[in-house]
C-alpha cells in the first residue's frame, strides 16, 4: 500500500463501486422507481439512520487518545442535534417521512427488514470488535458516499414532484455535512496509512467493507422495494437495540 496515498485508495474504492450504476439510483434517475416503493424503502432506511451513531459511539470508546476521538465525537454530536433532539438525524428523517405521508404509526407497524439488520449488524461488529483503523475507515467512506447519495436522492424527490425543494429536509443537510464528517475520519487515517503497510492494509479493509455494505444495502432495498409486510407487535425490533417510537 505504500505506493499510494489515502486519497488514491478512497478514489479506487469508490471507482470500483460507482454510485450511479447502483440500481437504487438508476431507478430514481430513469423513473422506474415508484413513489410508493421509494417511500417503503425509506421507512427501512430510517432504522439504519437511528442505529448509525451507536457503532460510532462504541468505536470512540475504544480509541485511546482524546485528540483521535474529537472528530468522531463531533460526528456523534451532530447525529444527536448537539443536545437539541429536534435536530437529531432521527427526528429530521422522521420529519421528511411525514412530509412524504408516513406517520409514526406507519413506521412502527413495519418489521425491520433483514437487509437493514444485516447492515446494522456489520457496523456493530466493526465498531466493537474490529481494528479501530478499520472501523474509522468503514464509517468514513460511508459518510463520504452518503454526501453524494444525499444529493442524488434529494434532487430525485424534487425532480419527480414528490416534494417541493423547500420541503426536502435531511438530505439537503447531509449533502454538505457528510463531506465534513468524512474528512474528519480521513484526517485520523492519513498518518497511519502512510506510516506502515500493516496500517494501510487495515484502513483499506475498512474502506472496502464500508463501501460494500453501504451500497449493497441500497441494492438490497431496491430488490425488496415491492415488499409490503406488517408486524403484529409494536416496540423495539430487538430488545438490545432499544428502537421504539413513543406515542
Amino acid at each position: 500500500m505504500s505506493d499510494i496515498d489515502l486519497a488514491a485508495a478512497v478514489a479506487r474504492v469508490k471507482g470500483d463501486r460507482p454510485i450511479d450504476e447502483n440500481p437504487y439510483f438508476v431507478g430514481l434517475r430513469d423513473g422506474s422507481f415508484t413513489r410508493e416503493d421509494f417511500v417503503e424503502t425509506q421507512i427501512q432506511f430510517l432504522f439504519a439512520v437511528v442505529f448509525f451513531s451507536r457503532p460510532m459511539a462504541a468505536l470512540a470508546g475504544r480509541i485511546p487518545r482524546p485528540e483521535q476521538r474529537v472528530a468522531l465525537l463531533e460526528n456523534i454530536g451532530d447525529e444527536h442535534g448537539h443536545g437539541n433532539l429536534r435536530l437529531s438525524h432521527e427526528r429530521t428523517f422522521l420529519a421528511l417521512l411525514a412530509r412524504l405521508g408516513v406517520t409514526p404509526a406507519d413506521v412502527d407497524a413495519r418489521p425491520l427488514w433483514p437487509e437493514v439488520r444485516a447492515f446494522n449488524t456489520v457496523l456493530a461488529g466493526v465498531g466493537t470488535l474490529d481494528d479501530t483503523l478499520t472501523g474509522l475507515a468503514a464509517l468514513g467512506v460511508i459518510e463520504d458516499l452518503f454526501a453524494k447519495i444525499s444529493s442524488i436522492i434529494g434532487r430525485a424527490i424534487i425532480d419527480r414532484g414528490w416534494l417541493p425543494q423547500d420541503q426536502v429536509i435531511h438530505y439537503a443537510t447531509h449533502e454538505r455535512l457528510d463531506e465534513e464528517h468524512a474528512e474528519g475520519f480521513y484526517a485520523q487515517l492519513r498518518g497511519p496509512f502512510a506510516r506502515h503497510p500493516r496500517h494501510a492494509y487495515q484502513v483499506s479493509q475498512g474502506l472496502e467493507l464500508g463501501a460494500y455494505v453501504f451500497l449493497r444495502l441500497y441494492e438490497d432495498l431496491w430488490r425488496a422495494r415491492a415488499r409490503r409486510t406488517l408486524r403484529d407487535v409494536r416496540g423495539p425490533h430487538s430488545l438490545s437495540d432499544g428502537w421504539h417510537l413513543d406515542d
